[in-house]
């Protein structure tokens, strides 16, 4: 079976634990989750990814980063530095600020979504 591309989303989350959103900056945890979120309604799993730049303190590390993951139009996470929230939102990419329980974070995140979608 075809996907429909167009109506499929790629989101970034970072994490240590696969359950919960990292608490600190983007760049520093261990996992890179990817899901993809289809039809705007449900979301899976489809690739965990190991951080390279994890315990790295680079200049524009948001940049290296964005590149890492620069298949996702949307990152959730619970911190990034105000230069790089700069920074990816000058690339495109949709930001969410969110703590706890990845779950629930991509179920707002849907919501919010088609909320923008139906506006």
């Amino acid at each position: 079976m075809k996907d429909n591309k167009e109506n499929i989303v790629r989101v970034a989350v970072p994490t240590n634990d696969g359950i919960n959103i990292f608490s600190k900056m983007l760049g520093m945890a261990k996992y890179i989750f990817i899901y993809e979120i289809e039809n705007r309604m449900k979301f899976r799993l489809i690739e965990k990814r190991n951080n390279p730049f994890e315990e790295t303190m680079q200049h524009l590390k948001t940049l290296d980063i964005y590149e890492f993951i620069n298949d996702c139009s949307i990152i959730v996470s619970s911190h990034i530095g105000k230069k790089g929230i700069q920074r990816l939102k000058e690339r495109g990419v949709k930001l969410y600020f969110k703590k706890g329980s990845i779950q629930e974070a991509l179920n707002d995140v849907i919501k919010e979504e088609r909320f923008i979608i139906n506006q």
